[in-house]
């Protein structure tokens, strides 16, 4: 028996029922970890086709003693879901993700067997106000990860695109609710695969992220790049900046901000000659915005 199964095998739910997000109609729809069957319920006077899984044994014979026959008993941190690909319209998972052991399993899985473009319904406690080991607090297996960036960016590599966001500060826990749109595509890789190669942020999420969002992303992406640029501009290395300036630049050809800072540096140490070549290749990429052209002019 697994952990999960030990610890939640006679778990009394306490979660949030039917929470607060919007109730599809007429639609295969599946909820993850059902607890009470509050929200089982709701659906199925929606006219949804319902199924629902949960890791609780008594969970499971008290909703198939209210009539729902397609309950499965499944602890999701460690076993597939038991259905096909591009099985459900529609996913529900409330105030289950907080208490898993591998919370990677689940969204690989709610992937899989949601249809593309189609919406997950998911909530967690907020790690910021809710955390706490004490009476009416709130522990989680991943602390960090509870937090909303990290959250959010777990979604993103996942391919999970951020349709809806409330936060809901009710009663001594409050919530995070969202509605996660799936953006997965056959030829995207999965990020256990992600981790052994070399891609680039815009090629993986550009279709999920909001532009302000990829571009914290590609800073952060690029960040240990221009440490190394910086270093090697001081010690007068160009050998190894022309390097990892080809590295950072085969990625990112297109991120204007890049060249502005790579000029930035280059001006910095004296290197007159390696500005004018960077801002001149700046000048004619596609898309340059006006106000960086009069920039880089003050620069050359």
């Amino acid at each position: 028996m697994t952990i999960a199964k030990s610890t939640y095998e006679d778990y009394k739910p306490a979660g949030q029922g039917s929470g607060v997000l919007p109730i599809v109609e007429n639609l295969r729809v599946l909820e993850v970890g059902f607890g009470s069957g509050d929200l089982l319920k709701e659906l199925r006077l929606k006219g949804n086709d319902v199924y629902g899984t949960d890791v609780g044994k008594s969970i499971i014979e008290s909703a198939k003693t209210s009539g729902f026959k397609n309950v499965f008993h499944v602890d999701v941190s460690e076993q597939p879901l038991p259905f096909d690909e591009d099985f459900f319209d529609a996913i529900y998972c409330y105030e289950v993700f907080e208490h898993l052991t591998n919370p990677h399993r689940l969204f690989f899985e709610i992937r899989r067997i949601l249809k593309p473009e189609h919406n997950l319904y998911f909530s967690v406690p907020t790690q910021e106000q809710t955390m706490g080991y004490g009476p009416c607090r709130h522990s989680f297996v991943y602390p960090g990860l509870l937090e909303r960036k990290n959250l959010e960016r777990f979604f993103m590599q996942m391919y999970f695109k951020t349709e809806y966001y409330e936060e809901n500060r009710e009663g001594i826990i409050y919530h995070r609710n969202y509605i996660l749109k799936n953006m997965k595509q056959p030829d995207k890789p999965d990020i256990m695969k992600v981790i052994i190669g070399d891609y680039s942020v815009s090629n993986l999420y550009g279709d999920i992220l909001k532009t302000t969002d990829m571009n914290l992303e590609i800073d952060r992406d690029i960040e240990p790049y221009i440490a190394i640029l910086e270093e090697a501009g001081r010690n007068k290395n160009w050998n190894m900046f022309n390097q990892t300036m080809n590295i950072v630049v085969s990625c990112y050809s297109d991120y204007h901000p890049l060249y502005i800072k790579l000029a930035e540096i280059l001006n910095l140490n004296g290197n007159n000659e390696g500005v004018k070549v960077v801002l001149e290749r700046l000048r004619i990429l596609p898309g340059t915005p006006k106000e960086l052209i009069n920039q880089l002019d003050k620069i050359l």
